[in-house]
């Protein structure tokens, strides 16, 4: 797939994506059951380090390389997110539980943190 292509899909991924994960978190009393113990907070470690990944390649495709600021302005905006989505399901019947939003914050972090490492030894080289 071509550069363009690839710039296509972040660009129509991030927000289809961003919408699934509003729409999954405020079903009123959504149960995942993996057959995982706490399957619940693996599942908000993962979301939400999906969503960074397409947050960060949906930013790249407007500035290569992004600038070194970039990941904490990421990190401020989706922790913030992450912490308004969780908040925001009591509206609707759920609960809200800090770890779910720490957890959210851990799996935002990891790949943050991976694609910052990434981002500067391509500047580096």
């Amino acid at each position: 797939m071509s550069d363009a292509a690839w710039s296509a899909w972040y660009r129509r991924a991030l927000p289809a994506y961003w919408i699934f994960v509003l729409c999954c978190t405020h079903f009123p009393n959504l149960r995942l059951d993996l057959g995982v113990p706490s399957s619940d907070k693996l599942a908000h470690t993962a979301a939400f380090a999906l969503l960074a990944f397409l947050f960060w390649r949906f930013a790249e495709t407007f500035r290569r390389p992004l600038p070194a600021t970039f990941v904490w302005w990421a990190a401020i905006l989706l922790a913030g997110y992450a912490g308004v989505d969780e908040l925001t399901q009591s509206f609707v019947g759920r609960r809200v539980d800090v770890r779910d939003w720490l957890c959210g914050v851990a799996g935002m972090a990891a790949v943050l943190g991976l694609l910052e490492w990434r981002r500067r030894r391509r500047v580096a080289s």
